[in-house]
């Protein structure tokens, strides 16, 4: 499996300290793939109370001033990054909806990772869903790395020395192996393969007037299917040099699994390929990768591979 490095990490800022914790890790992977780190704000209109009062004079003073602001802001932002990483950087100031201006930016600068905060509030709480973190990840098949941020920022650089990556036996899945060994390869990590075993479903009678409980032997060939092919995928990545182990796990639900196998692996990053679903299914049912990102502590990695679920 030939793995590339990201070579332009984009990392959208909104001015407050929440957005910049992504930066210790976005500048982190720039420095050791030698990448270039593209900053963005879209610019934030002053609201038109003085249209109103009919002296749009003044409001046009006052987004000029606003957007001075936002300048010298981004400005202070690369000043910092240059006099403690020696790696290029580039900002600039966007106008429009926010995630659409932003999505414009990631596509003309050719970015193939984007790194930004959530506004996850913990396990039970959905109050980031419909942020624009969760509208880029529904949006972009550019993998989106996302770092939920702390009380209290980090100073020091983020490590990346091992990463779990869930897979569940699709091609669909398997599309975040690339993803996932180009962003831990410059840090020499190693790689956790988590399989879920769910619990099989019963099966019904075909008279529909029962249902018939699964065996113990159905739950043990499920599991043994679940450890042969994460060892076919691990024979892979050794191949190509990669420090791989393998865990099929059983589990009531995958995204609680993940989790827990996070914990107890000290997983540094998850990994996970998302469907990117929206609207109405999302807000029943969920994802997976929606339910990790909320629980996570620790960063996640979304993959939402380009054309159909296989």
């Amino acid at each position: 499996m030939a793995t590339a490095l990201y070579r332009s990490i984009f990392v959208p800022l909104d001015g407050s300290p929440f957005a910049e914790q992504a930066l210790p890790l976005a500048v982190e992977i720039a420095r050791r793939a030698g990448a270039l780190l593209h900053f963005a704000l879209v610019h934030h209109p002053v609201p038109a109370l003085a249209t109103a009062l009919e002296v749009p004079e003044i409001e046009t003073q006052l987004d000029q001033e606003a957007r001075l602001r936002e300048k010298n802001y981004l400005d202070g932002i690369v000043t910092r990054v240059r006099s403690t990483a020696n790696v290029p950087v580039s900002a600039v100031i966007l106008d429009g909806a926010v995630a659409d201006a932003l999505e414009t930016q990631i596509e003309a600068t050719g970015t193939d990772l984007v790194v930004s905060t959530t506004h996850g509030r913990g396990p039970l709480s959905r109050f980031w869903l419909g942020s624009v973190a969760d509208q880029l990840m529904r949006r972009l098949h550019v993998p989106l790395l996302l770092v939920r941020p702390a009380s209290v920022a980090a100073e020091a650089p983020r490590n990346i020395a091992k990463v779990l990556i869930a897979l569940d036996g699709s091609p669909f899945a398997e599309r975040a192996l690339t993803s996932a060994t180009a962003l831990g390869r410059p840090f020499g990590a190693s790689y956790s393969l988590v399989f879920v075993v769910e619990p099989p479903m019963p099966i019904a009678d075909p008279s529909g007037l029962m249902v018939l409980p699964t065996s113990g032997d159905t739950e043990r060939r499920i599991r043994e299917g679940a450890t042969e092919y994460l060892g076919g995928v691990a024979d892979r990545l050794r191949r190509d040099g990669f420090q791989v182990s393998c865990h099929a796990v059983d589990g009531a639900t995958a995204a609680g699994t993940i989790l827990e196998q996070a914990g107890s692996l000290k997983a540094d990053l998850i990994v996970l390929a998302s469907h990117g679903a929206g609207g109405f299914e999302r807000l029943v049912v969920g994802s997976v990768a929606d339910k990790v990102i909320r629980g996570s502590t620790n960063p996640v990695l979304v993959v939402r591979p380009s054309g159909q679920p296989d």
